[in-house]
């Protein structure tokens, strides 16, 4: 019966994420439904930026009232944490030294917002969903039903994409994808102490994936597919790994 019982670091992280939920799914409706922009599309960010300061805010808010000196410690080197530099910075490399970006009809402002807007959803989503969520879960439940919940969360975010004009299918495919990935940064949370890798991470490979939409880099797209499958094998080992340990630990 305790167990069922939410500590007041639970509630504090549901109810930020039941925050940042309702912000950004007005966003995606007004960018979809008010000025008829698709989501998957680079142009999007030019309204979601507006609501992402408040999102996030929410987000570090709550981290400072509640969950203050938990995400910020020195951080512990490891590989996980060399992998995902090295492929972030060869990544942003590849994408700015091969992209075209001073032929006609490039919209550098729409590239410069692209950059603004991932670096605060790199930012605000790590910080929800690792340093609050998967904190405040494995502070009471332990490791592993921490890294489950909080990523079986973030990927449920996701469905939001529907507000936007996403359809049933590709929502569901990233919902899935994120949760695979939300269990690989929560474990490099916990294995750093630090969420500055990740959010780095996070913000990296957001601004490529919607910079490249608009300046193709074919390079990009090949380290993209490596990437996403090292994620995808590493996500579902340490998705078993957890699940038995949840199981050893009932």
């Amino acid at each position: 019966m305790k167990n069922i019982i939410l500590s007041k670091r639970e509630k504090m992280a549901l109810l930020a994420t039941l925050f940042y939920t309702i912000i950004m799914s007005a966003g995606m409706y007004i960018t979809k439904h008010i000025y008829n922009i698709d989501y998957g599309t680079p142009k999007m960010v030019t309204i979601l930026i507006y609501f992402l300061p408040f999102a996030v805010g929410s987000s570090l808010i709550m981290y400072y009232l509640f969950f203050r000196g938990t995400a910020f410690k020195k951080p512990k080197m490891n590989w996980w944490l060399l992998e995902i530099a090295v492929a972030g910075v060869v990544v942003v490399f590849l994408q700015f030294y091969f992209g075209d970006y001073r032929g006609k009809g490039k919209d550098m402002a729409l590239i410069w917002t692209i950059i603004g807007s991932t670096f605060m959803v790199g930012i605000g989503e790590e910080m929800l969903f690792f340093g609050l969520i998967f904190t405040a879960f494995r502070e009471k439940r332990g490791l592993y039903v921490g890294i489950l919940i909080s990523a079986s969360v973030f990927g449920f975010l996701h469905c939001t994409n529907m507000f936007a004009g996403a359809g049933l299918v590709s929502t569901l495919i990233q919902m899935v994808s994120a949760g695979v990935g939300g269990v690989v940064s929560a474990w490099i949370f916990y294995k750093t102490e630090n969420l500055i890798p990740t959010m780095i991470s996070h913000w990296f490979w957001d601004m490529v994936v919607l910079i490249d939409m608009d300046v193709p880099v074919s390079q990009v797209l090949n380290i993209g597919v490596l990437q996403s499958l090292f994620i995808a094998i590493a996500g579902i080992l340490l998705i078993v790994i957890s699940i038995r340990g949840v199981r050893k630990a009932v």
